[in-house]
């Protein structure tokens, strides 16, 4: 399944799509789904995802600056922009970014259906050419460049990102997420995660920093959603491990 981020002020159209459209029917799973441009971006910092799925329209960013905002980090992945908005002008901004996909609400299910199974079809063929391109890199060779990941997270787990470790090991970033998945049964997304709470567990057992501070040295930009994955990770919060692991520090 691809990693499809959904990104929608309205709240009902983002649960709708999320809970009710046949993700699976065309081979994406809602990896995640934000009413705020600047929380996905957050969010792409974090995680990596293989499609992107956005309204124009938003509060504190529109779609398009958060378009050019994903192309500025050097993510292509494919972007589908929904609008309720005809004018020509979205489109061609749209298209400037390199977006093929342009659904006007409302739409209905089977356009979606359509646009995503195309959406599909060029992640496919994207990694189809790169595996015949490059060695396959099984055995030792294969291991070396699992070894040269997890370094290079280890040394930059505060920045780094799908695209920075795709550009160290010399991978095409759909690739890499792939290969690296094949060859350690893990996906890289769930290995630099966990690398990053395992860092924060550390600093809160061994250092007397806050815990804001904390946050944005294993790569989150806020305090809140370092606190719900570090929550999801350990099954309890920053300040209550710091409790159990040793005095509060402040």
């Amino acid at each position: 399944m691809y990693r499809l981020m959904i990104v929608d002020d309205e709240y009902e159209i983002r649960n709708g799509l999320r809970s009710y459209f046949p993700w699976d029917h065309v081979g994406f799973e809602v990896a995640a789904d934000f009413g705020s441009a600047a929380e996905a971006l957050a969010y792409l910092r974090e995680q990596p995802v293989d499609a992107v799925m956005t309204d124009v329209r938003m509060p504190d960013m529109d779609g398009l600056e958060m378009i050019r905002a994903i192309r500025r980090r050097g993510l292509n992945m494919p972007i589908v922009v929904v609008s309720g908005y005809r004018e020509f002008d979205y489109a061609q901004q749209a298209m400037a970014c390199g977006v093929r996909h342009y659904v006007v609400k409302p739409t209905r299910t089977q356009n979606l259906i359509d646009v995503f199974t195309q959406v599909r079809k060029e992640l496919d063929e994207a990694a189809a050419p790169l595996r015949s391109a490059q060695p396959e890199r099984q055995g030792a060779d294969g291991a070396d460049v699992v070894r040269r990941i997890q370094q290079y997270i280890a040394i930059h787990v505060q920045d780094a990102t799908l695209a920075s470790i795709a550009d160290y090991v010399r991978m095409n970033p759909y690739y890499l997420s792939s290969f690296y998945h094949q060859q350690t049964g893990e996906k890289l997304s769930d290995y630099l995660f966990g690398v990053r709470m395992q860092r924060a567990g550390q600093l809160l057992r061994e250092t007397d920093e806050r815990i804001a501070q904390i946050a944005q040295e294993v790569g989150y930009t806020t305090s809140n959603s370092f606190s719900r994955g570090f929550s999801q990770y350990y099954g309890m919060t920053p300040r209550e491990y710091r409790t159990m692991n040793g005095e509060v520090k402040r």
